[in-house]
């Protein structure tokens, strides 16, 4: 787990430099939006066929890049890592990797802050650390998820951002089991170029 929280790290600061190289623009003109956050995940529950274990409370990590199709509408792709560990004796750690499209409009509540609504649909592997042969530790599934991230202008053309939502996964598994979410809530803050 160490090398792929430095691994997301790295490709994180490798956006922040990159970014900071784009045209500034005001909140209200933007033409696209790269955002790079990272926050907690609440405490939820996973469903595993007729089971369903509760999760503590981890961390997340995302980045998006957002063009807007109209002055008040975007598209884009993201992508997420979430740690967190099983509420079970013994404790097992999960690591969720997500992928996929967003859809947000953006409404603006003053010439300097904004909310932006948002639907992500993609693509969600997770993998639990179990070290017992003959169980398939990894799942798949559709990552249908939702936000409302909360836009704040600051000096030099950058936004500083605060998204709520949660995470949900309606379908997916294993060959075996079918693995899903309720809505797991999480809270974020982060800087968007």
């Amino acid at each position: 787990m160490k090398y792929t929280v430095k691994l997301i790290f790295a490709v994180l600061v490798c956006l922040t430099i990159v970014s900071f190289g784009m045209a500034a623009e005001n909140l209200d003109n933007r033409t696209r939006d790269i955002g790079l956050y990272g926050g907690i995940l609440l405490p939820g529950t996973i469903s595993i066929e007729d089971a369903d274990v509760d999760t503590e409370m981890g961390f997340t990590l995302k980045a998006y890049f957002d063009q807007f199709v109209s002055p008040m509408f975007s598209v884009g792709v993201y992508g997420q890592y979430t740690a967190t560990s099983s509420d079970t004796d013994p404790s097992y750690d999960v690591d969720v990797y997500e992928f996929g499209l967003t859809f947000k409009p953006k409404f603006m509540i003053s010439p300097t802050a904004a909310i932006k609504p948002g639907l992500e649909i993609g693509y969600r592997s997770t993998t639990v650390d179990i070290s017992q042969p003959g169980i398939d530790t990894s799942a798949d599934g559709l990552a249908l998820n939702f936000s409302a991230e909360l836009q704040f202008a600051l000096d030099g053309g950058y936004l500083l951002g605060l998204t709520f939502g949660f995470l949900a996964q309606p379908t997916g598994g294993t060959d075996d089991f079918d693995v899903t979410w309720a809505p797991i809530w999480y809270a974020m803050a982060g800087i968007v170029f």
